[in-house]
């Protein structure tokens, strides 16, 4: 017999059943631990991926100027586009939205200001906000109010430009040239 094959026997004498059995137990613990750190681990990479990716229901983002931010409904980040009347000199731009119910905020400073030559006057506040502002100057005004046609109410409060989805849809919006009767905001 040689050394490898005289090794293997000993081996396998000196090896108990009571210490094979623990052998195994230790491997089975092992591979359930594995397993549970896996699916734990997949688990948070998706929620790392999710947020990342922007999955809250509610998000925000702050943009310098007009210019950092998409600016069209054509744009690749079309959750993100700012709306025709926001003037191309604007700064300090907020914008925070709901992907899931109706609900927008955008606020900004201007030199020029927006051109609101064709947006209308809105009556009343139309129950408010219909997210729960977090970004827009307070108080909001409940009167002045107007609408450029996008489904949102638009205000100048204390040099800030501020517009907003209201609780109740704006009435006329398809009257507005270039109003899409509040269908990138409502379902």
């Amino acid at each position: 017999m040689n050394d490898t094959t005289s090794a293997t026997i000993a081996t396998r004498a000196s090896s108990s059943p009571t210490t094979r059995r623990r052998g195994a137990l230790a491997a089975g613990l092992g591979v359930a631990a594995l397993a549970v750190v896996t699916l734990t681990g997949c688990s948070g990479t998706v929620d790392a991926a999710k947020s990342a990716l922007g999955a809250e229901q509610v998000q925000q983002r702050h943009f310098d100027t007009a210019a950092d931010a998409p600016s069209t409904a054509d744009s690749t980040d079309v959750a993100w586009f700012l709306p025709s009347w926001v003037p191309s000199d604007a700064r300090d731009v907020d914008v925070r939205l709901d992907t899931q119910e109706p609900g927008y905020e955008l606020s900004f400073t201007s030199e020029t200001g927006p051109d609101l030559a064709a947006c209308v006057p809105v009556d009343g506040d139309l129950g408010g906000p219909a997210l729960d502002p977090t970004t827009l100057p307070e108080p909001l005004p409940t009167s002045g109010l107007v609408s450029c046609g996008d489904g949102r109410v638009v205000a100048e409060v204390d040099g800030r430009w501020a517009s907003w989805t209201t609780v109740d849809a704006v009435p006329g919006d398809d009257a507005v040239p270039g109003g899409d009767g509040n269908a990138t905001l409502r379902h």
